[in-house]
């Protein structure tokens, strides 16, 4: 969004009533579930009115177009969904053990709670990746670069623990740090992305599915580790979480 209009949003939401700010609530939520359902170029203004109930002219009110309707729901749910995720794998007082872990359960709840959410990111993604760009440099350290801005966190530490892991003896030597991410967060997307292939193909109700999902997330944690140690180290790890789990 341009800094002109989030200086006119300021100071119009600084001056509105309880009632104001309860009817903007009731629009972002409107917005967010046709968004998420039908992208931004299927979505109209008018069926988002209808949803939060409201006249457009009272929709226009709070936002003057569908794109700066848009812009704030999509910069909302990146900062509140994916931003917390992708700290995860940046913080570097996780062990990278428990990053993994973290962010699979995390991520499987989270998406759990907002199923077309995934699918809807990918599309913007793949429309405006510049946007998507500065909104994670906003929330995390894209690259080392990026660091001075983010003090407590580590562009690098996944990658850099598991070299450690690798001196160590406990990772496969030939282990691919940033192809291991990239698998790991492959695993936990398409679940949610390709719903309805899997769930045809399997022929899952949906309360089948979903209990596929709770469970998927302790799979990519065990597979993600499978491919990242080495055999013994691996199933010391499962005695161990195992245990844990027990307790």
């Amino acid at each position: 969004m341009n800094h002109a209009y989030n200086t006119l949003r300021r100071i119009k939401k600084s001056n509105m009533s309880p009632q104001e700010h309860n009817n903007e609530k009731k629009v972002k939520d409107a917005a967010r579930k046709v968004f998420h359902s039908e992208g931004f170029a299927g979505s109209r203004m008018q069926t988002i009115a209808d949803e939060a109930g409201i006249n457009k002219m009272m929709l226009h009110y709070y936002f003057r177009s569908k794109q700066q309707l848009f812009d704030v729901i999509f910069e909302e749910d990146y900062m509140t969904l994916m931003a917390p995720l992708a700290k995860i794998l940046r913080n570097p007082a996780l062990h990278v053990e428990d990053q993994v872990i973290t962010f699979s359960r995390r991520y499987h709840d989270t998406m759990m709670r907002n199923p077309k959410f995934p699918l809807f990111m990918i599309h913007e993604f793949a429309k405006n990746p510049g946007r998507i760009l500065e909104l994670a440099q906003k929330a995390i350290p894209v690259s080392k670069a990026d660091e001075p801005d983010h003090p407590e966190l580590s562009a690098t530490t996944f990658m850099d623990q598991i070299d450690e892991g690798i001196k160590e003896g406990k990772y496969n030597d030939d282990i691919d740090a940033q192809s291991l991410a990239v698998s790991m967060l492959g695993m936990c997307m398409y679940p949610f992305t390709g719903r309805t292939v899997v769930q045809t193909a399997y022929q899952m109700t949906d309360e089948q599915y979903d209990d596929f999902l709770e469970k998927r997330k302790e799979e990519v944690i065990r597979h993600t580790f499978r491919i990242l140690m080495k055999p013994e180290y691996y199933q010391n790890w499962k005695q161990e979480y195992q245990k844990k789990q027990k307790q």
